[in-house]
């Protein structure tokens, strides 16, 4: 009997299993396959709100970058899918971590296994984030990261992880550069408190305002943990009326920096100024919740929305964030799409959704800051694969929304010090 014909399909799945099992590589799609890429983010648990928002952020860039919106004058705007791929589509696959850092590792290896992702892109709280880029590492896929700040990320030599986005230490510099102007205008901020959780960002980020503070001849009257999943801050909150403080600055989690509001309120108590480097306080959460309450709270933020009204295609871009979404863009949801839109030029670049071309595609990546919706200089990386054309500003909460109060050369409110002053 003769033996039966195998479909071509068939065949070329086997061989791409059997590739695969070889080298340990992921499998490679065909051409005018989709290019499958892995998203992590806390889409349950404290964090959803802003998970939320970074996957809506990175589903806009891959809208973009298919051809929903072929007007968008970014790169691999106009047209559709990836040029240099036979114009393949993008699939983002979206896997929830929930804020854990064991899930995370596991969702990187999920995605590679299951679901075939070349790259990965996503990440929030900086210790799932390590521990995913491991995995991540493990497996040699690229992993983009956008949205966790901590400075070590980008210290532990790996080949295949990169940030688009600003670190702790980046954006510590902008913080105590606007400390530092204060100070030569005759305002005492020497006296430091600092609340962090007791993970990766908030230990990190400690460090980091212990590296800096001899910047403005200050002192840390204040080192204060709180739990990564702490719901009363009472305690923390004394503490940081006893010591005085002449800023109090933060690296909480949404339901920390509500906690820390309430405590705050018990005690009818308000520092000169609090300072967030993002976390819960620039989540909208924290101020939907009670806006009169955020009054005068500041953050670091990566994008600015007064910013993008001077820029056309980030103005463009943040429209489309709002018809498609009903609701503004913010920082979360503009980091995600600038990271998803770094990897996918990079796999255009590649010319390949092979892993290794990928990454040397983002080691020698240069884009202009014309072309992402970004204040910055560009995306472009340095040895330890961190973006040096990212920058930080910040921003302060006037009547129920953040304004951009710092570089003063290009606010757009004045910054109000005590942050109390309705001057």
């Amino acid at each position: 009997m003769p033996r039966p014909v195998i479909g071509t399909a068939v065949l070329l799945s086997a061989a791409l299993f059997l590739a695969s099992a070889c080298t340990g590589e992921p499998a490679v799609p065909p051409s005018r396959a989709p290019v499958n890429i892995g998203f992590l983010a806390p889409l349950s648990g404290p964090g959803a709100s802003v998970g939320t928002d970074t996957k809506r952020g990175a589903e806009l860039a891959v809208q973009i970058v298919n051809g929903q919106y072929p007007s968008v004058a970014l790169p691999l705007g106009p047209g559709a899918g990836l040029p240099r791929l036979d114009n393949a589509k993008i699939r983002l696959i979206a896997a929830d971590t929930s804020g854990s850092v064991s899930r995370g590792a596991t969702q990187v290896a999920h995605l590679v296994r299951t679901q075939h992702v070349v790259a990965m892109a996503g990440g929030y709280e900086s210790a799932v984030t390590e521990a995913a880029s491991a995995r991540s590492e493990d497996l040699r896929i690229p992993f983009v990261n956008g949205g966790s700040s901590a400075s070590s990320l980008t210290e532990r030599g790996l080949d295949w992880f990169f940030r688009t986005g600003p670190s702790d230490l980046s954006y510590g510099r902008v913080v105590f550069s606007l400390l530092k102007e204060r100070q030569s205008e005759g305002t005492s901020v020497k006296r430091i408190a600092v609340l962090h959780t007791d993970d990766q960002y908030g230990n990190d980020g400690s460090a980091m305002i212990e590296r800096l503070v001899s910047h403005i001849d200050g002192n840390v009257v204040a080192d204060i943990k709180v739990g990564a999943r702490s719901s009363d801050l009472s305690s923390h909150a004394h503490a940081v009326t006893a010591s005085d403080p002449d800023v109090v600055l933060t690296f909480l989690y949404t339901s920390q920096a509500l906690a820390l509001r309430d405590a705050f309120d018990r005690l009818g108590y308000q520092p000169p100024a609090l300072i967030a480097f993002g976390g819960g306080h620039a989540d909208p959460a924290f101020i939907r919740r009670d806006p009169s309450a955020a009054e005068g709270v500041c953050s670091r933020f990566a994008w600015s929305s007064d910013l993008a009204e001077r820029n056309p295609t980030a103005r463009a871009v943040g429209y489309l964030y709002r018809e498609t979404y009903d609701a503004p863009m913010n920082d979360d949801a503009a980091r995600a799409f600038t990271a998803v839109m770094t990897l996918a030029q990079a796999i255009n670049e590649a010319g390949s959704p092979t892993p290794a071309d990928i990454r040397s595609a983002l080691v020698n990546i240069d884009v202009p800051g014309r072309d992402t919706i970004m204040p910055w200089d560009g995306v472009k990386f340095d040895d330890n694969h961190q973006n040096i054309g990212a920058r930080g500003i910040v921003e302060q909460v006037h009547n129920g929304r953040y304004h951009l109060v710092y570089p003063f050369d290009v606010a757009r409110a004045r910054l109000r010090w005590p942050m109390a002053d309705e001057g």
